[in-house]
């Protein structure tokens, strides 16, 4: 029962401790995107008209309110130069105030306020590698300090022909840095939107529109009932969740949460034999009493049903022990952080417990427990009375 026991809360606490990693990187992979994005389906870009039309389609004001807002955010490659030091690719993403009510930008940034302007200069926040390999060693106050040029082609000019004509460059002041994780801080620079229209060329035009939620919707459900009515949009668009953006870490973490499942279920198995062991020593134990009762007119099948429910029973109590043990070394690891993670930005190793895994563990435990009691019992009855 013990055996079955401990199988049972080492299940729920290591796939609650895969729910607890899955979290951690939806919300940091998260940061920089709300639930749900309105894309292009073919090109990189769209109409700022786009943002007017899903307002006035899923809005406030509409007969089904699913938005607040429509955050209009470009995402483009540029060239990045601080002072002597060589150049560096990274990612723009330039965005209005409206994403910061969309996503959770300003968690990540260094000074905790998104400042879109200092000193007459756009102000732009660094990753913390982009940063570090512009040799930037800290962001100061003042265009004397951290004054970074861009430079990005200028569309409909060829490199081949134009060379050095064929880009723009601006510049803006370094105010702030923001850190989530290593890949995206090694990538990308965070920028206003006026700056990035104004670099790229997109007068009037988006990469995309972050769409923030209206309280109570949730990702799938708005993008489910959005995805109905996009053929009446002006341009071709199609609807992205957070989820599908991220769908190949989240994918490759579900698919090692069920493997390790199915592992721990094996192991599950070896333990059921314990229970079976018993089952078999208590039976020989009670092979003359069982002799007894037969001769009294007791049937095989009542001597089955009484020692197959016993199996059943210490595996389903021993279940019940391991799942209110699982439960609690993850409400403590989740309360007090028992766990802890040196030098990471998440301090305590992260756990999320889910009903269906408790579920799911039970109906194993039980299944196995009681298909394997039953079958054993039922076989060496059978050769005990004959």
């Amino acid at each position: 029962m013990f055996v079955i026991a401990a199988v049972t809360a080492a299940m729920i606490a290591i796939l609650s401790a895969f729910n607890g990693i899955e979290s951690v990187v939806t919300e940091l992979f998260g940061t920089l995107d709300a639930p749900v994005a309105v894309v292009p389906q073919t090109g990189t870009v769209l109409s700022e008209d786009i943002g007017d039309w899903a307002i006035a389609q899923w809005g406030p004001d509409s007969e089904e309110p699913l938005i607040r807002h429509a955050a209009p955010v470009i995402e483009e490659e540029t060239v990045v130069a601080f002072g002597a030091g060589a150049p560096l690719v990274v990612t723009m993403l330039a965005f209005d105030s409206l994403l910061l009510e969309a996503a959770p930008v300003e968690r990540a940034l260094r000074s905790k306020t998104w400042n879109p302007e200092m000193h007459g200069l756009p102000c732009v926040t660094l990753g913390i590698g982009v940063r570090n390999m512009l040799g930037i060693g800290r962001i100061h106050e003042g265009p004397e300090h951290a004054l970074i040029q861009f430079k990005a082609p200028i569309r409909g000019k060829k490199l081949s022909k134009h060379r050095e004509r064929a880009f723009q460059s601006r510049e803006a002041l370094g105010c702030d840095a923001f850190s989530i994780n290593a890949d995206l801080d090694s990538r990308y620079v965070l920028a206003p939107l006026s700056l990035a229209q104004d670099l790229f060329g997109l007068d009037g035009a988006v990469s995309r529109f972050e769409l923030a939620l209206m309280p109570g919707v949730s990702e799938e459900k708005a993008a489910e009932i959005m995805s109905a009515s996009i053929d009446a949009a002006p341009e071709a668009i199609r609807i992205r969740t957070r989820s599908e953006k991220n769908q190949l870490i989240t994918q490759t973490n579900r698919a090692e949460k069920w493997a390790t499942f199915v592992i721990l279920s094996f192991i599950l198995v070896v333990a059921a034999f314990n229970v079976m062991a018993s089952l078999t020593m208590l039976l020989l134990d009670k092979r003359e009493d069982m002799a007894v009762l037969h001769a009294m007119g007791l049937s095989g099948w009542r001597l089955e049903q009484v020692f197959s429910l016993q199996g059943l029973l210490i595996n389903t109590i021993g279940g019940a022990m391991g799942a209110l043990a699982g439960i609690a070394l993850v409400w403590g690891q989740k309360t007090y952080g028992w766990v802890q993670l040196q030098g990471s930005v998440i301090p305590a190793y992260p756990v999320e417990l889910e009903w269906t895994d408790v579920v799911s563990t039970l109906t194993i435990v039980i299944a196995i427990g009681g298909v394997g009691s039953g079958w054993m019992v039922r076989r060496l009855v059978r050769r005990l009375l004959k």
